[in-house]
């Protein structure tokens, strides 16, 4: 193999042109490959990002359950001193009779929660959020990140000579900025060990910096004193929670274990989960209440001691509303969502599926005019050389050994192609990304199925010479001129 690797090398030398041309056709294609593939799965990764930032796969868990259960999104209704709040049917549009839906799933799942067990006894007070609570949600199927919040006001010490005497300190862990999409403007975020130990440094956004010192100056690397602790201001992000937060205290950022200390709390106010995929969100959200009533091991009759809100139900109406409207959109929140976000994540597959195949069209094509030139170059080469393969017939050589040799000449030739065409879509990407500002990302999967594509391309093209060469007949090669 080695000698007819060597053999190879030196016949495209000796035709250096027909050589170049060939290579150059055949690094374009797979150049093409990687530089379609990485603008499309950059485009597809940017928009699942921003659908992701906008609050679809994020579910927040709070202790305490200060929603009646009359209006519970979980489906613990009560639809007493109302109409029925699930399973109404109508007759058809023309008046006819009703249809039959007794097998029918939402009706089932009605009748199956009006059944079951009312809970009507509550559990005061209710078990506080702690570490247990976080490592059991974090560990679901289908959470992507986990990451906990503590809440409350401080006092800036006394002689601070700040524009505020109150802090909204906020506690956040190393998960949290990546699952907001906060964006960092200037400064850093705190490490991973200052996130354990509670360092004492903090974030804010340029509007409450604004607020502490009026005067202005850049923030980063300025202290703020509380409860005798002087807090280093080590970055300024751009968060768009703080919008409404900081409008009368001022609201900063501390590692979660800083916000502890500093308002005495030993649990958490919240635990936010991220999802994988917006299809999964309300899954997860079922499986974690189910794992937090086995946690906080409450009976059957009991109601939850948590509250679990996804966006679609924190952004239910429920006050000012005719009560039994509220309570039968409520009820049924759950399953409308769910159907929802499974619908868009089955359109995204579905336009992932259809991109895939567009860019295998345009891998075939642009390998398929590569192919086309390493079969050119292979028939010529056969055609230059035929008192050559007469003369290694002649001396022993069996038909195999010559099919080898151009076999693995063509090989040669489309691998160095795609070699040089994963270097030229790299720096086509490079340049897309950073002289265009376009979102680009490479697959390490596409990159070794644009070479394999181009050595198989290579195998499929020079077969043909390859079989023409072991084919001929030694004493015609050899009187040929």
């Amino acid at each position: 193999m080695l000698t007819n690797l060597r053999t190879a090398i030196k016949s495209l030398m000796a035709n250096k042109l027909q050589a170049t041309l060939t290579l150059l056709g055949m690094s374009v294609g797979v150049a093409m490959v990687v530089i379609v593939s990485g603008l499309g799965r950059g485009a597809q990764l940017r928009i699942e990002s921003q659908i992701e930032s906008a609050g679809p796969t994020r579910i927040t868990i709070r202790p305490g359950n200060f929603v009646p259960a009359g209006i519970d999104s979980a489906g613990q209704q009560d639809s007493g001193g109302g109409e029925p709040s699930e399973g109404v049917v109508s007759s058809g549009g023309d008046g006819s009779a009703m249809t039959d839906i007794s097998q029918d799933e939402a009706v089932t799942d009605a009748r199956r929660r009006i059944t079951a067990v009312r809970k009507t006894s509550f559990r005061s007070p209710p078990t506080p959020l702690g570490a247990a609570e976080m490592t059991l949600l974090s560990r679901l199927d289908g959470v992507k990140s986990a990451a906990a919040s503590v809440q409350g006001n401080v006092s800036i010490d006394a002689g601070a000579g700040l524009g505020a005497s109150t802090l909204r300190v906020s506690g956040f862990d190393p998960a949290w900025p990546e699952m907001t999409g906060w964006k960092l403007v200037g400064g850093r975020f705190p490490s991973g060990s200052e996130h354990r130990e509670g360092k004492p440094v903090m974030l804010l956004t340029p509007a409450v910096a604004k607020r502490l010192w009026a005067a202005g100056g850049d923030p980063v690397g300025r202290r703020v004193p509380v409860a005798g602790i002087p807090i280093e201001v080590v970055g300024l992000v751009d968060a768009a929670e703080d919008a409404e937060g900081s409008v009368i205290v001022p609201m900063v950022h501390v590692p979660n274990a800083l916000a502890q200390r500093l308002t005495s709390k030993q649990g958490y106010d919240t635990i936010t989960l991220r999802t994988r995929t917006i299809g999964v969100t309300s899954a997860v959200a079922a499986q974690a209440r189910e794992a937090l009533r086995a946690q906080h091991k409450l009976p059957e009759h009991f109601a939850d001691d948590f509250r679990i809100e996804t966006q679609s139900n924190a952004a239910l109406p429920g006050m000012g509303s005719d009560p039994r409207l509220a309570r039968a959109v409520h009820a049924n929140a759950a399953g409308f969502e769910q159907t929802s976000w499974e619908e868009m994540a089955k359109s995204l597959r579905q336009a992932g599926r259809t991109f895939t195949l567009l860019l295998a069209g345009a891998a075939a094509v642009s390998l398929l005019v590569g192919g086309i030139g390493v079969m050119n170059i292979m028939l010529v080469s056969v055609a230059a050389r035929t008192r050559e393969i007469g003369l290694r017939m002649a001396l022993g050589a069996r038909s195999g050994d010559v099919l080898a040799q151009f076999l693995v000449e063509a090989v040669t030739l489309a691998g160095l192609g795609g070699l040089i065409g994963l270097v030229l879509g790299g720096i086509g990407l490079l340049v897309t990304e950073y002289g265009f500002h376009w979102a680009t990302a490479v697959s390490p999967v596409m990159l070794a199925v644009a070479v394999a594509m181009a050595a198989v391309t290579g195998v499929a093209f020079g077969i043909g010479p390859a079989r023409r060469a072991a084919q001929l007949d030694p004493v015609v090669a050899l009187r040929s001129e």
